[in-house]
């Protein structure tokens, strides 16, 4: 039976806050010695109000092997824009735990993707909401990673798990293109690559 040997976890976007209007660019991965990978890609929200227009998402390929001026978008999203709703975390909320206490629960619903925007913007974290209790608390499908206390909620978050070819693609990169959002958002992106099979 053929085994697939991949490399898991690579950093393409370290968490971040991207400022208005900023365009942040990737290092240079290569990819040359790779079959496929898979780029995850989190956005979230900062602010309640609504993107003057969406962040892109470039998955970029090179033609050439070096330098730059030959980059080619190989893959692309575009985010929503509509308000988001902003809540409050109440209590004490630690890590290794699943329920967000906030005092209103207004717009936020089962299966909404939030951000957790927290002071410490390396301590933010995305999680999928599985149940609501009215103007209580909001329960998410995992644990937290970080202590959430003080942090803030806003939903219209979203992520994205693209595939791509890397048969013919000798480097890669990817472009967080926040040229005319009109606000700070928060991004982050990682990538699994099939390297061989054996």
């Amino acid at each position: 039976m053929a085994i697939i040997n991949k490399t898991q976890g690579t950093t393409l976007l370290s968490l971040q806050s991207v400022a208005s209007n900023t365009v942040v660019i990737s290092s240079t991965q290569d990819v040359s010695t790779k079959l496929a990978a898979t780029i995850f890609i989190h956005f979230g929200r900062r602010t309640a109000s609504a993107l003057t227009t969406g962040m892109e998402f470039r998955i970029e390929g090179s033609a050439k092997s070096s330098g730059d001026g030959y980059w080619f978008p190989l893959a692309r999203v575009r985010t929503l824009t509509a308000a988001a709703e902003s809540e409050a975390v109440s209590g004490v909320v630690s890590s290794g735990t699943n329920v967000i206490t906030v005092a209103s629960t207004t717009n936020l619903a089962a299966g909404d993707i939030i951000f957790i925007d927290n002071g410490t913007i390396g301590n933010s974290e995305w999680g999928r909401i599985k149940s609501v209790v009215l103007n209580t608390s909001v329960t998410i499908e995992d644990n937290l990673v970080n202590a959430q206390t003080g942090a803030t909620i806003y939903d219209q978050a979203e992520m994205w798990a693209i595939q791509v070819d890397l048969s013919a693609i000798g480097r890669l990169r990817l472009v967080a293109d926040g040229s005319g959002t009109g606000q700070a958002v928060a991004v982050e992106a990682l990538m699994v690559t099939a390297d061989s099979i054996s």
